[in-house]
């Protein structure tokens, strides 16, 4: 999987979160992120953001990293909304900084995609590359049914 370029202007987004770490994911008694997107999903939290931008799409953003991926972060589901919006009581923001990010996309079937391009992501940086992770905030743009995009902000 070859990565592209980006840069991205600044950006908030609004939706709901939680704390988590990529150990605790590993573990099914512990894993919050699965029930996360079924909150998302079974509450309509997509239908309560305001001010979305369009095109409307779920996302996934990953911020307050501690360190680095084997740390906790915290993680938003929601969407881009206009500047200065406000979150209803209950719903969280995440700011997605400006600056470049490396996109992955992946293709194929829900979840199992976004887990095998994060194991990409994973490998691709293992690896000796020319880009070093921020871990500032990485975000997913769930851009169809079977087309994920995600982002990883790089120094």
């Amino acid at each position: 999987m070859t990565p592209t370029i980006v840069l991205r202007d600044r950006a908030t987004a609004i939706g709901i979160g939680v704390n988590t770490s990529n150990a605790a994911e590993m573990d099914q008694t512990l894993a919050k992120i699965p029930m996360l997107w079924a909150r998302f999903y079974s509450e309509g939290i997509l239908g309560k953001i305001p001010a979305k931008k369009l095109p409307v799409v779920a996302m996934g953003i990953y911020t307050d990293y501690e360190s680095d991926h084997n740390g906790p972060y915290r993680l938003v589901a929601g969407a881009i909304v206009e500047d200065g919006t406000a979150a209803p009581n209950g719903l969280a923001v995440a700011t997605l900084p400006a600056g470049k990010y490396l996109k992955f996309t992946g293709e194929g079937e829900m979840p199992g995609v976004v887990i095998d391009t994060w194991e990409a992501i994973w490998s691709y940086f293992s690896a000796p590359a020319k880009e070093m992770r921020a871990f500032s905030t990485d975000f997913e743009v769930y851009c169809g049914p079977e087309t994920v995009d995600i982002y990883i902000a790089v120094r």
